[in-house]
């Protein structure tokens, strides 16, 4: 009645817990049963009267803002590899007990953690669109940025001055990258766009137009796994060719987050590819054909290098973070002083970044979200244990380990350590990401690094869970 008389001057919302509206025309003055009677999808009546339907029940008003909240809360979070682990734990935790809207600049997610994989191969432009994924969670997708967050109202603005309400809020924005040097001769790896400048490269290496190259990791924020990708899979690509190829890291040992272990596996690999190793050490680019080393103050003679962006933080205004951007949580992903605001992945103040860290920073706070809402679970909290696949060549090698404190557990191996054993190690998404084909494939290709497993959502499941398949370790082999 209303959109007949008011048109479309007004903006209308219907908050029902029922999915259907069953017309009982024998029965007026007792409440809906939901056995008899004719049926109607709620849904189609909504879209017909061009109206937006919201499942839930209402909790409270309040007149002066003019805002409701309902039973469960709606959970605003900024998409990326944690915002999608968070989707995907929240549904397993609470089923559809939640609204979810999902946020991100992004149309599609690319599995970046792939594009140093084959790095001399065409790149794709595929991509798994995120609408499809939110339509298959039952969350609500929007296009667009955080502009800015103001807590007090529990509001969220966006990049084109939209605002978005929230009952719990998962900032999980990423880091921003941005070029170390802008010298000329120097290639910073970003990932996809940057496969043709590497793929050209490796083309004046073979023909010999160029016989030094320097793979240089920046001090600061960064990953450093991706640079010991590409020098290995530079000097199995150009075995047959006389090159000088070495790689300068301010890492004491190298990839030393992983232990001493895998470090001494790391250097004989290094070593064996004819990969000359200048650890404990920073490189800066002087003059062309010069890169300078220190301490030492030593001179190498390069025809290129190529490095990693340094990371930066977000900074969204109206959340605390430190002068780097970062934002700082405790071990829950609580951001601090903000009860209801939590935090994960590369955005917060946890010195590496890293895709399957994102992911368990993710799973934390979306416990803590789950048991602030009654779930049933003693939330744990962000206990990093840290998973990596090292290529050399077409031998895949698996780093994996518990840098919590708790343990000094490392270990390296040809063998899978963890299943499915993909390189982004989300509990929640990897299983997700595998089951995905078609033009999705390349999100997360079904090659040696990957494996096809089963990720139930059937939304048939009683009280509206789904069964989701999750990672799980190993034993080395």
């Amino acid at each position: 009645m209303l959109r007949r008389l008011a048109g479309d001057l007004v903006k209308t919302t219907i908050l029902t817990p029922d999915e259907q509206f069953v017309h009982l025309p024998m029965t007026v003055l007792v409440p809906f049963s939901r056995s008899g009677g004719e049926r109607h999808s709620l849904d189609q009546l909504t879209g017909a009267a061009d109206a937006v339907l919201r499942r839930g029940t209402l909790a409270s008003v309040d007149p002066a803002s003019r805002e409701i909240r309902t039973g469960a809360g709606e959970i605003l979070a900024c998409a990326g590899v944690a915002g999608l682990e968070a989707l995907l734990a929240l549904r397993a935790l609470l089923g559809d007990q939640v609204d979810i809207t999902v946020v991100a600049p992004e149309v599609k997610f690319v599995n970046r953690s792939m594009t140093v994989a084959r790095p001399s191969m065409p790149s794709r432009r595929h991509g798994l669109p995120l609408r499809d994924v939110a339509t298959d969670l039952g969350a609500d997708w929007r296009r667009g940025t955080i502009d800015r967050v103001a807590p007090a109202r529990r509001t969220v603005v966006t990049g084109v001055g939209t605002e978005l309400l929230y009952d719990r809020l998962v900032v999980a924005m990423g880091a921003r990258a941005e070029r170390q040097w802008h010298s000329k001769g120097v290639l910073t790896y970003h990932g996809r766009q940057d496969r043709p400048a590497f793929r050209l490269l490796l083309r004046r290496l073979r023909e010999g137009g160029l016989t030094r190259l320097a793979f240089v990791k920046p001090v600061g924020a960064t990953w450093p796994l991706p640079l010991y990708d590409l020098a290995l899979t530079t000097a199995v690509e150009l075995r047959d060719r006389e090159v000088e190829l070495s790689l300068i890291t301010p890492e004491r040992e190298p990839l030393e987050v992983f232990g001493s272990r895998v470090s001494a596996s790391i250097r004989e690999l290094l070593d064996d590819h004819g990969v000359a190793l200048h650890a404990d050490a920073t490189g800066v680019p002087s003059r062309p054909g010069r890169l300078h080393v220190s301490p030492g103050n030593r001179r190498l003679s390069v025809d290129r290098i190529v490095t990693l962006p340094r990371l930066v933080g977000p900074g969204p205004s109206g959340v605390p973070a430190g002068r780097d951007g970062f934002i700082a949580t405790d071990a829950h992903g609580r951001v601090a002083g903000l009860d209801d605001v939590f935090a994960a992945g590369d955005a917060t103040a946890f010195a590496i970044k890293q895709g399957g860290l994102a992911t368990q920073q993710a799973d934390a706070a979306a416990e803590a979200i789950a048991a602030s809402l009654g779930a049933d679970i003693d939330p744990d909290p962000f206990r990093p244990v840290l998973r990596g696949v090292l290529l050399a060549g077409n031998r895949p090698h698996y780093l994996r380990a518990d840098i919590s404190g708790s343990t000094a557990e490392s270990s390296i191996s040809e063998k899978e350590l963890w299943w499915p054993p993909n390189r982004l190690c989300g509990r929640y998404l990897a299983p997700y990401l595998s089951r995905q084909v078609g033009f999705a494939s390349d999100v997360m290709p079904q090659d040696e690094l990957s494996a096809l497993v089963g990720a139930s959502l059937d939304p048939g499941v009683p009280d509206g869970r789904r069964a989701f398949a999750t990672l799980r370790d190993l034993q080395p082999r």
